[in-house]
């Protein structure tokens, strides 16, 4: 009895080349450009070391790291565009206004008339 063959998707697998990923090598080709720029241009290797090493350090802690189980790349660029959307919020209950009620945790928070002790947590208004 033979055994069948179970289908795989290979898309999510990464190609490895000398026991790096492809990500890998790319980051640590942008970490070597510089450096190899400058000392294509003969520019002295202890200049190059000295101003180089923040750009050597950025591109391998990019290729190798990882941040909550993630590849560093990715967690910073989704850290990034998270950062870059807005985070203003407006009650779903409330008139539309051209601006939005902005929620701070920070803020003082101050208790709405005619809200019950329990429920949801009010809105505080800046």
């Amino acid at each position: 009895m033979t055994q069948a063959e179970v289908p795989q998707p290979i898309s999510g697998v990464p190609l490895r080349w000398g026991g790096f990923t492809g990500r890998q090598l790319t980051w640590l080709g942008v970490a070597a450009a510089l450096p190899y720029l400058l000392l294509r241009w003969q520019v002295p290797l202890e200049l190059v070391l000295v101003a180089t090493a923040p750009w050597l350090a950025a591109g391998i802690t990019f290729a190798f790291g990882r941040c909550e189980g993630r590849r560093l790349d990715a967690w910073v660029g989704d850290w990034v565009l998270f950062r870059a959307q807005p985070h203003h919020l407006r009650h779903p209950g409330s008139p539309p206004c051209p601006t939005y009620v902005v929620v701070d945790s920070a803020a003082v928070v101050t208790r709405l008339e005619g809200s019950p002790t329990s429920g949801p947590l009010p809105w505080v208004t800046s």
